[in-house]
């Protein structure tokens, strides 16, 4: 029974499970993405390859080692290529670099085998995990343009709470590599290679295990990339993908989840930056901006409530070009940025990380010091952090969070507590009535979530004045799926066909509409309320490429034209609101990190140090965001370019941060809070 179990069932069963996945792939791939003959053969090919060699016996005596060979060597780099082939062109990996995937591939592959004692066990262990990993960097990479890094461990349990709102298309890279997959374990499956005794495998597991640890971390020192010409160049992680090869750019990257210290970083140096002003050319500069903001000459006794709303996705792509549409998406939000303060906000993310633009606002601190790709809440802030919450808590203020989402996303049901929140609605604060009413594809819609602010206002118990933060999710990823009957109100014009890919645009600038209508229902409830009232929205970030592929075919959009082009796909719309004939100055540019101390300075509330430093730094260096910065000619520059102008500057500004949120055992905490 067990030999017939093992020779001829376990192939039957090997061959119809690699027989459904194959159709199942195909099928999708042509419904979703049309019909490509020549990648519909090579798919056909290797997947009955796979079924053939399945259903046949495994090689014995001569021909086994003919079949051993050849499949222990081939296997590993076929997978390395394949799980680079997912998203990228395998071909464009650096010469060197392909030697150096494959080296760890191997390792990899061959540690699994000695401590399984089979080769055929661990090479299809090993297969399936490289086939799961390519398999979730293709999904990443679709949802926010960008591959995996290693800190994206920390945001796993809030990427499984909205997958199910995406939409899934299956490309052709993704089958044929699905395909190689398949035809990978098929083969794997006939080595005949065994290593019982355990004295046998311990040692050549252990040199696997040090040759993989060991080349992992030389590969992260900066003298062995240097040596290997590796692109290290982190405003761009695809392009560095593609460069490096995808084993070899993530292992690269583990360092970076240390935040190393400024230059001439230490306590007193801190101090010294708040107190005085800069030194060089920029002192007498510097010194002037700073006299007009010293917060202690200029303090109103009128202490108006604030309310900023962080809206999910909401942007205006009209900043990659014009574009036809049937109807303004935006008309109430232009007219409050051309009535009041407003105008493009330039953030650090692009179609998801939503928490990294929420920080940035919150504390005025910029993820441009943080390793690329991180997340400040899960990875950094494990203690209380000063924030605008925590001061405007000090300051009088009730603090309230709300998010219609779940609690936990993005750790915010740790973290708001740590900001200085007092109080956090999430989507279990909405009652079943509330939630239910006014859901738009499974999320609470913005005209629910902006009434949860009214109630805020409307349930008080006293009349201290008000810090509400509401992030939305109505417009949030996923907008060809779970529509039910909303339909798409506002239609493209330009577009070279309709699609899916087209309509989910329309779906998604649709939505932008609704959120138009519910803000202006909002501002009318201020309006009438009369008592004084700051009103602050922008967007965390742009749709994924998914969404502005859309609009960039269209316009002729090339973000590779130059950095400049680049930064628009980091633009959202915001606006400063009030009720009261508050004089607010209006940039029509900046980035998220200023624009609460822009909130503060307008309300002619009292600043801490850092926020005039920041204050200070905006007139120089008006946006300040993760991939780049402006100057205020308009002229932009990456972290990477030496720029004496700007570079002692900016390291001031780092030493501030890192004192902030990384070396909180020694906070100068007197900086980051109030006077």
């Amino acid at each position: 029974m067990n030999r017939i179990w093992s020779r001829k069932t376990t192939g039957r069963v090997h061959a119809g499970l690699t027989a459904a996945l194959l159709a199942f792939m195909l099928f999708r791939c042509v419904n979703d993405s049309g019909m490509e003959v020549r990648y519909f053969l090579i798919c056909l090919a290797m997947g009955l390859a796979a079924v053939v060699i399945s259903l046949m016996r495994r090689p014995q005596g001569a021909a086994a080692w003919v079949i051993n060979i050849p499949a222990v060597a081939a296997i590993p780099f076929a997978a390395m290529m394949m799980l680079q082939f997912f998203t990228l062109n395998p071909l464009r990996i650096y010469p060197q670099m392909i030697l150096v995937n494959t080296g760890f591939a191997l390792l990899f592959y061959l540690l699994l085998a000695f401590l399984c004692g089979s080769f055929w066990l661990g090479y299809f262990a090993a297969t399936l995990l490289f086939w799961l990993v390519g398999c979730i960097n293709y999904f990443v990479v679709a949802f926010r343009s960008s591959p995996i890094v290693p800190w994206d461990f920390y945001s796993v349990r809030t990427a499984f709470s909205v997958a199910n709102n995406y939409s899934y298309e299956l490309s052709w890279n993704f089958v044929i590599s699905g395909s190689a997959f398949l035809l990978m374990l098929a083969i794997g499956r006939k080595i005949t290679w065994k290593i019982r005794p355990l004295a046998a495998r311990i040692a050549p597991a252990l040199l696997c295990a040090l040759l993989l640890f060991g080349g992992g971390y030389l590969l992260q020192k900066e003298e062995v990339q240097t040596a290997l010409s590796m692109d290290t160049i982190l405003f761009t992680p695809s392009v560095r993908y593609r460069n490096n090869g995808f084993i070899a750019a993530f292992v690269g990257d583990l360092h970076l989840i240390r935040v190393e210290e400024p230059e001439n970083y230490s306590t007193d140096t801190v101090e010294k930056i708040a107190a005085d002003t800069l030194s060089g050319g920029q002192q007498e500069q510097m010194q002037t901006l700073l006299e007009n903001v010293k917060a202690e000459e200029d303090v109103s006794p009128t202490k108006p409530n604030i309310v900023v709303i962080m809206n999910e996705a909401f942007s205006d792509l009209a900043v990659l070009g014009s574009f036809a549409v049937s109807e303004d998406y935006m008309p109430f939000m232009r007219s409050l940025m051309k009535d009041y303060a407003g105008g493009n906000l330039m953030v650090s993310v692009k179609g998801g990380n939503t928490a990294n633009t929420e920080y940035e606002f919150l504390s005025g601190d910029t993820v441009a010091f943080l390793p690329e790709g991180s997340v400040a809440y899960q990875q950094f802030v494990h203690d209380n952090v000063p924030a605008l919450p925590s001061y405007l808590a000090g300051l009088g203020y009730t603090t309230t969070a709300i998010h219609p989402y779940y609690a936990s996303g993005w750790d915010r049901d740790k973290v708001y507590d740590k900001l200085g929140f007092r109080t956090f609605l999430s989507k279990d604060d909405f009652t079943s009535s509330e939630a239910g009413r006014s859901l738009l594809r499974g999320y609470i819609s913005d005209e629910t979530a902006f009434e949860k602010i009214r109630e805020v206002f409307e349930t008080r118990e006293d009349n201290r004045p008000q810090f509400v933060f509401e992030v939305t999710m109505q417009n949030h990823g996923g907008y060809s799926k779970n529509v039910g009957s909303f339909g798409e109100e506002i239609l493209l014009g330009g577009a070279s066909q309709s699609s899916t890919q087209v309509r989910a645009a329309e779906i998604y600038l649709t939505l932008l509409k609704k959120t138009d209508e519910a803000l202006e229902n909002l501002i009318r409830y201020f309006e009438e309320k009369g008592e004084p009232t700051i009103v602050v929205m922008f967007g965390d970030h742009q749709p994924s490429d998914y969404i502005t592929n859309v609009i960039a075919r269209i316009t002729g959009y090339d973000p590779d034209a130059s950095l400049a082009e680049a930064q628009k796909s980091y633009l959202v719309p915001y606006f400063i609101w009030n009720n009261y004939g508050l004089e607010v100055k209006d940039r029509n540019m900046v980035s998220v990190n200023y624009l609460a101390a822009d909130i503060l300075e307008a309300a002619s509330l009292p600043l801490t140090r850092y926020q005039s430093f920041l204050l200070s730094l905006q007139k120089i260096l008006p946006a300040v965001s993760g991939r780049a910065y402006m100057d205020a000619e308009g002229s932009y520059y990456t972290y990477d370019q030496d720029n004496s102008d700007y570079s002692d500057l900016l390291n001031k500004y780092a030493v501030l941060e890192y004192n902030h949120l990384i070396d909180t055992r020694d906070r100068v905490t007197e900086v980051f809070t109030q006077p």
